[in-house]
C-alpha cells in the first residue's frame, strides 16, 4: 500500500467503511433528536414569556393561550399516533423512518410539556425549561457514551430535578410522590443491571437476544449513583431545606466525575 493511500484512506477495508457509515448515521440521528429538542424548547420559552410572564398590555392573549395549552396534549397525542402509523408504514416498506419518529415524539413532547406549563407559575416554570434541554443531554449521552453511563445520567438527572422540586414544594405530597417514583426507577435499574451482569450484557426475551451493554460494562458506577441519589434526596427530609441547595452541587459534581470517567474509557 502506498503512503498516500494510507493518508487518504482510499484502500480502507469494507468493514471499516461500514462502521464509519454506521457512526455517521447515528450522529445524524442524534442531530435530528437535538433539533426536535431545540424546537420544543423554543415553544416552551415562548409560552413562558407570553403565558407565565404576561405583561400588563398583553393580558388579552393569556386566556386564548390558556385554552390553547388545554388542548395541546390532545393534539399532540393525535399527531403522535398519526406519525407512528407513518413510521409503521415506512418500516414495513424497508424505508428510513427516523425523521417521522422524531417528528411524532417531538409533537407529543410539545403537547405534554405545554399542558404542564399551563399549570406553572413564575417559580415552577423554569423546571420545564430545564427539563427539555436536559433530555437533549441524555440523548447525547445515549449516542456518544456507554449505555451504563446513560443509566447513571438518568438517575442523576432525576436526582437533580428532585432536589429542585424539594426547593419549590418542600416536603409536600408532590415531593414524596417524586421521591418514590425516582427510587422505583433506580431500583428497577439495579435489577436490570444485576440481570445483565449475569448474562454478560445480553437481554434475553422470548428466544431473542439483545445486546444492551458490553460484556465488560462497569456496573459499580451505576450502583454508586443510585446510593448517592437516594442519600441526597432523603437528606433534606432529615437535615432541613438548606441541605437541598448544597445537595444539588454535590449531585452535579458526581455526574461530572462520572462524565470524566466514562470519557476516559472511550479513549
Amino acid at each position: 500500500m502506498k503512503k498516500n493511500d494510507i493518508k487518504t484512506g482510499s484502500n480502507k477495508p469494507p468493514e471499516v467503511k461500514t462502521r464509519e457509515q454506521l457512526e455517521d448515521r447515528a450522529f445524524n440521528h442524534m442531530l435530528l433528536w437535538l433539533a426536535a429538542v431545540a424546537v420544543v424548547e423554543v415553544v416552551m420559552v415562548i409560552m413562558n414569556r407570553f403565558y407565565i410572564h404576561t405583561r400588563a398590555g398583553e393580558i388579552a392573549i393569556k386566556l386564548p393561550l390558556y385554552n390553547t395549552l388545554t388542548v395541546f396534549p390532545i393534539v399532540g397525542v393525535v399527531l403522535f399516533l398519526l406519525c407512528m402509523l407513518w413510521v409503521r408504514k415506512r418500516r414495513s416498506q424497508g424505508l428510513e423512518y427516523i425523521a417521522q419518529l422524531v417528528l411524532g415524539v417531538g409533537l407529543l413532547a410539545m403537547g405534554l410539556f405545554g399542558f404542564v406549563m399551563r399549570g406553572m407559575n413564575a417559580t415552577t416554570a423554569p423546571m420545564v425549561l430545564a427539563v427539555v434541554p436536559g433530555l437533549g443531554v441524555l440523548i447525547m449521552v445515549f449516542y456518544l457514551y456507554q449505555k451504563e453511563f446513560l443509566g447513571c445520567a438518568i438517575v442523576g438527572a432525576l436526582g437533580l430535578l428532585g432536589l429542585w422540586v424539594y426547593r419549590v414544594y418542600t416536603a409536600g405530597t408532590t415531593y414524596y410522590a417524586y421521591l418514590i417514583f425516582t427510587l422505583v426507577v433506580a431500583l428497577i435499574g439495579v435489577a436490570l443491571a444485576v440481570k445483565l451482569k449475569g448474562s454478560e450484557g445480553i437481554w434475553k426475551y422470548k428466544g431473542r437476544e439483545l445486546a444492551i451493554v458490553q460484556p465488560d460494562a462497569a456496573y459499580l458506577p451505576y450502583y454508586l449513583t443510585v446510593v448517592v441519589t437516594a442519600v441526597l434526596l432523603l437528606a433534606p427530609l432529615f437535615l432541613g431545606a438548606a441541605v437541598a441547595y448544597y445537595a444539588i452541587w454535590v449531585m452535579a459534581a458526581w455526574l461530572f466525575i462520572l462524565a470524566v470517567y466514562f470519557t476516559s474509557k472511550l479513549m
